[in-house]
């Protein structure tokens, strides 16, 4: 075969060369391109920078201005000050030229003999004090500078101060705004004392807590006599007696009964009463905090002659006569749903399962009838019996003794209420008649 002729190879070189000049034809427009749109760019980032540049100018002209502004306000301001102290300077001077007219010993003029000190501060100000003002020594019994007194005070006595001296004497026993107690510091019981030789008033029944909560705990009294009321080997004998209250728990696995201290009552001798904790602002008695369960704000715990915290009681339950009578109730409700499904057939089709009656219709009535008549004679007994009652139960009159947790302040209310105070109903004090 023959090769390309050489006119077949200058076509071929032609068309090549075409080829590459329209190539470079495109890369030029491109390239032009390109171009311009560099100078757009560039052209845009400068108008941008133009532009802040005119709006930081403006910004800055509007700063210089506001602060020239201010600047004459000031002084304009000044001005008016010192013509002011100028006016006032020859008005004192005047003054001074003319006679006074106002009579001596009032406290107001400047003059000596008033007794007044009249000082004149830096800032031209005369500053008077006070006709009634005391000067304290110069130095207080407690090392600071003692301050001027006066008779009364500002407000001394308003609504603010009455209502905090009310709550004062309420709570503490005295008020401050009185200066006096009303209660005098008799005995006082510390942290961590024994009362020993108490008797238990009345029965310790102690619930079984039911996850972990107690409801409706029973209370219980216990009472302290004057020979046994000692505080750490140191006898009260101005006490009378004590009455001890709090409530109980139970321990279902060591049979035994917890007792939780709320309140002591204290009897002294002439009939005074003291309770402690004392009844807050509110009136709340310790009484009534009984009822608030297994709470932690008790002052004390009690335990038996041997110093066991846990006092041995008797176990007393309803599950022997609640749990045979629901399973008997619940038992005979499942027979007579029994003997009533038996009377049925199931079928399973199409449209799902249908029961049929197929066998007798009195057997059906009356299983029906029975399941119902024992379901709500369960549901009766449910609602009567609420739940299965558990509970350890210690008789009254056991021996006991009480810890207390919590410093006690044995105080004698001189105005306190007593148990009983010398009364007679009118007519009976000259009446010494009686029955033959």
């Amino acid at each position: 075969m023959e090769g390309d002729t050489p006119e077949d190879t200058l076509r071929t070189l032609v068309a090549r060369m075409n080829q590459v000049r329209d190539n470079q034809r495109t890369l030029e427009k491109q390239n032009s391109q390109l171009l311009k749109d560099n100078e757009q760019l560039r052209r845009r980032s400068t108008d941008v920078s133009g532009q802040v540049n005119d709006a930081v100018a403006g910004v800055q002209k509007t700063y210089e201005q506001k602060q020239r502004e201010l600047q004459e306000q000031q002084h304009s301001l000044m001005s008016q000050i010192d013509a002011m102290k100028d006016q006032l300077s020859r008005a004192e001077t005047l003054s001074r030229r003319q006679e006074s007219d106002i009579p001596p010993g009032l406290g107001l003029d400047a003059g000596g003999g008033s007794g007044v000190v009249i000082s004149q501060g830096a800032d031209g100000l005369m500053w008077v004090s006070p006709a009634d003002q005391s000067q304290d020594d110069p130095l207080s019994s407690s090392g600071s500078k003692g301050g001027p007194r006066f008779p009364t005070s500002f407000l001394e006595d308003n609504a603010l101060s009455r209502q905090k001296a009310e709550y004062e004497q309420q709570v503490k026993g005295y008020s401050n705004e009185q200066q006096r107690a009303t209660t005098q510091a008799v005995y006082t019981l510390p942290e961590n004392s024994t009362l020993t030789g108490s008797r238990a008033m009345t029965a310790l029944l102690g619930r079984v807590p039911i996850n972990g909560t107690v409801t409706d705990p029973y209370p219980f009294k216990i009472l302290v006599g004057r020979d046994n009321l000692t505080a750490n080997g140191i006898e009260l004998p101005d006490v009378e007696g004590a009455i001890v209250s709090g409530t109980a728990s139970g321990d279902w696995t060591l049979s035994c009964v917890r007792g939780q201290v709320n309140s002591i009552t204290f009897v002294f001798a002439d009939g005074t009463v003291r309770t402690l904790p004392s009844p807050d602002v509110n009136g709340t008695t310790n009484s009534n905090q009984q009822a608030k369960g297994n709470g932690t704000g008790g002052i004390g715990w009690i335990s038996d002659e041997d110093g066991i915290p846990c006092i041995s009681g008797t176990r007393k339950s309803n599950a022997s006569s609640y749990l045979p009578t629901i399973f008997a109730l619940s038992a005979a409700g499942a027979a007579g749903d029994a003997l009533s499904e038996g009377q049925y057939t199931s079928q399973n089709n199409v449209n799902g399962i249908t029961s049929t009656l197929t066998g007798s219709a009195g057997q059906a009535v009356l299983g029906k009838a029975l399941s119902g008549g024992m379901n709500e004679t369960a549901d009766w007994v449910r609602q009567r019996y609420g739940q299965t009652f558990d509970a350890i139960y210690v008789p009254p009159g056991k021996a006991l003794a009480v810890h207390i947790t919590r410093q006690l302040a044995i105080d004698y209310e001189e105005q306190g209420r007593r148990v009983r105070y010398d009364f007679a109903l009118p007519g009976e004090a000259n009446d010494h008649g009686g029955l033959d």
